[in-house]
């Protein structure tokens, strides 16, 4: 049975009757590689008899339908008349790939592309990271779609669209199924992980919480606060970034420093403070896209958060999992306002359930989120615009009242959430 820690085996050139090597793989393109001016994956020589090489080991869009290809020997741009392009080619009945083929003998040339890859459906590429995700897993691989856990993975693919983010990147390597996957979703500040039922989660991070309330409340009755630390070592005030990788010469192609995004009061308290290596986004190649997760990186970490060490003194809230948001009252703990941080979301970064104790620790993370109290009517629109999105009015009702002109019912005291960037003022109830 197939796990996600074995070893994908890209199919192999020798495959095919003349092969110029025949360990040759054969790559999986996805997405949007015009960029640049030199071709960005070697293509591997598939038929050194009819001079063919493979583009893609899966079709890909067709020329037709908005493909731009150029290829290129040994870094020289080949005239089109001197190859043709078939996107979709059952080669010697082995099954449909994307190839080229010239006119005449390149000899052992290396031969690289620019281009675009697989079809989502239609003529509509596949740039959604979580579609090619799950690709890699369902149609590569033979995993069936019940790996993933269904919610988190639609809510992953509903925030990358929604922050306008395309991918784009080539499989030219055998690797761990769960590195690719990481990598895939870490060139987007997201992440993989299985939950308590072994399904697979996927998660974007567009620097807000989920839309969703809370998945628990930790009562203050019911919870033992172990510990809280701030590390000035997480405090990241300009991020540099590199992406655009190119994988013919094994690197990146385009660089930010940082400096549009950087937090200049962060950098007056603490100093300038960047991560250790430049933000690695393998799988992004759009200069937009790129800024906006510097963006991200630096909204979140410009100034020192908590991480706390809570046990939950009952077995109640085993539902509760990695990178669900929860409330929780940190009454010791104040916020950069110097409010106490009541009724905070924290998100969860580990969970531990001692049965024998009947407990469960929690290792929680600071957001910049609270439980408010406010009266709201149904068509109020309420959220955070720290990451250009607008959410629903969300939460618990905990109460109604009526319109005196109109008659018609109005939310009572009605839970939402809430942060210091929309001045919303917090909910101080002690739960």
């Amino acid at each position: 049975m197939s796990t996600l820690q074995d070893t994908f085996y890209l199919s192999r050139a020798g495959r095919y009757s003349n092969p110029l090597n025949t360990n040759d793989a054969l790559p999986l393109v996805y997405g949007d590689l015009t960029d640049g001016a030199a071709g960005i994956w070697p293509l591997p020589c598939i038929d050194t008899v009819n001079f063919v090489y493979c583009f893609s080991g899966f079709p890909v869009l067709a020329v037709a339908d908005g493909n731009s290809i150029a290829i290129y020997a040994d870094g020289v741009l080949v005239n089109p008349a001197n190859y043709t392009f078939d996107e979709s080619d059952n080669y010697e009945s082995m099954g449909a790939i994307a190839t080229v083929t010239f006119a005449s003998d390149q000899g052992n040339a290396v031969i690289t592309a620019r281009g675009k890859g697989k079809v989502l459906s239609g003529t509509t590429l596949m740039e959604n990271i979580v579609d090619i995700v799950e690709d890699l897993l369902t149609v590569q691989n033979a995993f069936a779609a019940s790996l993933f856990e269904a919610t988190r993975k639609a809510r992953a693919a509903q925030l990358f669209t929604a922050a306008g983010y395309a991918a784009a990147g080539v499989i030219r390597d055998d690797a761990s199924l769960w590195d690719a996957v990481e990598r895939m979703m870490g060139s987007f500040l997201g992440s993989a992980y299985l939950d308590g039922e072994g399904l697979l989660c996927l998660d974007i991070d567009v620097g807000s919480v989920d839309r969703n309330p809370a998945a628990a409340i930790l009562r203050h009755a019911e919870t033992e606060w172990k510990d809280a630390v701030q590390r000035l070592e997480n405090v990241i005030n300009r991020c540099p970034a590199s992406y655009g990788f190119d994988y013919s010469t094994d690197d990146f192609m385009h660089y930010f420093d940082g400096t549009a995004s950087q937090d200049a009061a962060s950098q007056t308290i603490y100093g300038l403070r960047e991560p250790i290596a430049p933000l690695q986004c393998h799988w992004c190649r759009d200069a937009t896209s790129v800024a906006a997760l510097q963006a991200i990186v630096v909204a979140k970490f410009a100034n020192p958060i908590y991480e706390v060490g809570v046990d939950d003194m009952t077995l109640k809230r085993l539902h509760v999992d990695i990178n669900d948001i929860v409330a929780w009252s940190a009454r010791r703990l104040y916020d950069d306002l110097g409010v106490e941080m009541r009724n905070q979301l924290w998100r969860v970064l580990a969970v531990m359930p001692d049965f024998g104790k009947a407990r469960i620790g929690f290792r929680l993370q600071q957001t910049p989120y609270y439980l408010t109290r406010d009266i709201l009517t149904p068509d109020v629109v309420w959220g955070s615009y720290l990451a250009g999105i607008l959410w629903e009015g969300a939460g618990w009702s905990a109460g109604e009242a009526w319109d005196e002109d109109s008659g018609e019912p109005l939310w009572g005291d009605e839970i939402a959430w809430g942060s210091s960037v929309t001045g919303s003022e917090r909910d101080d109830t002690l739960y």
